[in-house]
């Protein structure tokens, strides 16, 4: 069990952080939710993450990033970009059940977006529902065969069932998509420490 949330911490290090807190999400009222702490640190939930000040840090941004996206969403109630930015600061909170209703929310707004899908499915990864969040991933690839964080998010959920092999050929199809991405330079580096070429996760925004 504690390795299966490890996991997940791995999978919202490269996506969620850089949503919530790195790139920043944009309000219907023009505010902005930004910073560039979690860019720098690891996030709640990594393995390497323990109770620094750094961390602390980034729990605070969040805690923020999450007031100002609710405000938002109270603001303008069905838009999916805000209500998807939304779910990935409760997701980075450990706020799993307020992160699926809010990707409910984005879907019931934008239906089929493959992004708060994805999103969705690592929340039920991360309550223990893999089987379905593993059938839903596939449905998107079965959708969109190139959409990168699917494979990514498919080989966490693979490399947590001990299946390296299949968790090794996703993360190489996620980083053959897109290489200098953000997703695609972690995956590649866990292609590697599968490959026994590293022996640590390289730091976010590494360009190695």
């Amino acid at each position: 069990m504690k390795r299966h949330y490890l996991l997940f911490g791995l999978g919202a290090a490269a996506i969620v952080a850089a949503a919530v807190v790195a790139v920043g999400a944009t309000s219907g009222d023009g505010a902005t939710v930004s910073g560039t702490a979690a860019g720098q640190t690891l996030p709640p939930g990594h393995p390497s993450a323990g109770a620094t000040s750094a961390t602390v840090g980034v729990s605070s941004q969040v805690e923020q990033a999450i007031a100002r996206l609710q405000k938002a969403s109270a603001a303008d109630p069905h838009n999916a970009g805000v209500l998807t930015s939304l779910g990935d600061a409760y997701m980075l909170g450990g706020r799993y059940r307020q992160a699926e209703r809010a990707y409910r929310k984005a879907l019931a707004s934008k239906p089929g977006d493959a992004v708060a899908t994805i999103r969705l499915a690592m929340v039920w990864h991360a309550e223990g529902q893999t089987r379905r969040a593993t059938s839903s991933l596939g449905a998107v690839l079965a959708k969109e065969p190139r959409q990168q964080e699917a494979h990514y998010s498919l080989a966490i959920i693979l490399f947590s069932q001990n299946d390296m092999a299949g968790a090794k050929a996703e993360w190489a199809a996620a980083a053959r998509i897109d290489p200098k991405s953000t997703i695609g330079r972690r995956s590649q580096s866990f292609v590697d420490l599968l490959e026994g070429k590293q022996s640590a996760e390289p730091e976010p925004g590494s360009t190695s």
